[in-house]
């Protein structure tokens, strides 16, 4: 059933239950099949490259490695890079079917010895405060929570989880307004591919609705089975399995806002892993920021 087509320009007939089974399934639905999710993302390599160089410059100032909690860590992409580095990871994640490839990846005992694998909800992570040198929120994890309060939790905890000093980094997509109101009913992204553990041959394809009352929208992503022939090619009525990707979108003084409100520090808010400055030429935000140091107080005579 193809739900969430209702959503597109707000429609008032969608109602409470649907938002909310649209969520669910949207935090949920994409992550699922981890080894799928290897495959799909196999070649983004810009963004581990940049955190882990950010963790190394500050590891360099500090003189050691440092401690760091990943929020949405999944199979692993960015923290097994940053465990390689030599930095101790807390690697967090709802999925308990991603956290449970990413352990399997590290197989080094000493990189073993410096994970810790966290199955919890962001917004309220079991840690004690100030542990961390360094909280992550990579490839859009804070797209997944879906209200302004959600969101507010999430950098408090970020906040708690800090010691003194230490550095709060994320990437979100800048909203792509022409995107967004594209027609929910055409098909985009029409890939074929051989799945990595099944062998089977499919199509990839997709559309979306975005729901403007709640800033979220709703990708629609659609594995059928591949014809002989790659042209003759038309969408089934009903797909082979169809997943749904809930996306919150932060637009960038929003989330300046949110930066402030929970006492960071804004150091770096670029458009891409290059710096370069936000426009519509490009995808993400990449933020870096910083939680104050406490003030030193000078002594009494």
């Amino acid at each position: 059933m193809d739900e969430g087509r209702d959503l597109s320009r707000g429609r008032p007939q969608v109602s409470a239950e649907l938002r909310a089974r649209l969520l669910e399934r949207g935090t949920c639905d994409h992550y699922e099949d981890a080894a799928l999710y290897d495959f799909e993302y196999a070649d983004r390599f810009e963004d581990i490259e940049w955190y882990v160089a950010l963790a190394d410059e500050l590891s360099e100032e500090a003189g050691r490695p440092l401690r760091i909690l990943e929020l949405g860590a999944g199979t692993g992409r960015v923290s097994l890079a940053l465990l390689a580095s030599g930095h101790h990871i807390t690697a967090l994640d709802r999925m308990a079917s991603m956290l449970e490839r990413l352990a399997a990846k590290v197989t080094r005992p000493a990189e073993r010895a410096r994970l810790r694998v966290l199955e919890a909800d962001m917004t309220a992570p079991p840690i004690d405060d100030g542990t961390f040198d360094l909280v992550l929120a990579p490839f859009n994890t804070l797209m997944h929570l879906y209200t302004q309060e959600e969101l507010r939790r999430c950098f408090a905890a970020a906040w708690r989880a800090l010691d003194e000093g230490g550095t709060f980094a994320f990437d979100v997509l800048l909203p792509d307004l022409e995107w967004l109101t594209w027609d929910p009913s055409t098909r985009h992204a029409v890939t074929f591919f051989k799945h990595p553990t099944s062998g089977e041959r499919l199509v990839y394809s997709t559309n979306h609705s975005y729901d403007p009352a709640t800033q979220v929208c709703h990708v629609r992503i659609f594995y059928d089975d591949a014809p002989s022939r790659p042209r003759a090619f038309k969408p089934p009525p009903v797909p082979r399995r169809l997943v749904h990707l809930a996306h919150r979108q932060i637009f960038p003084e929003e989330l300046r806002i949110l930066v402030a409100t929970a006492g960071f520090t804004l150091e770096g808010h670029s458009g891409d892993f290059g710096g370069a400055p936000l426009s519509v030429d490009v995808q993400s935000q990449v933020v870096r920021c910083r939680k104050p140091p406490r003030p030193h107080r000078p002594r009494k005579s």
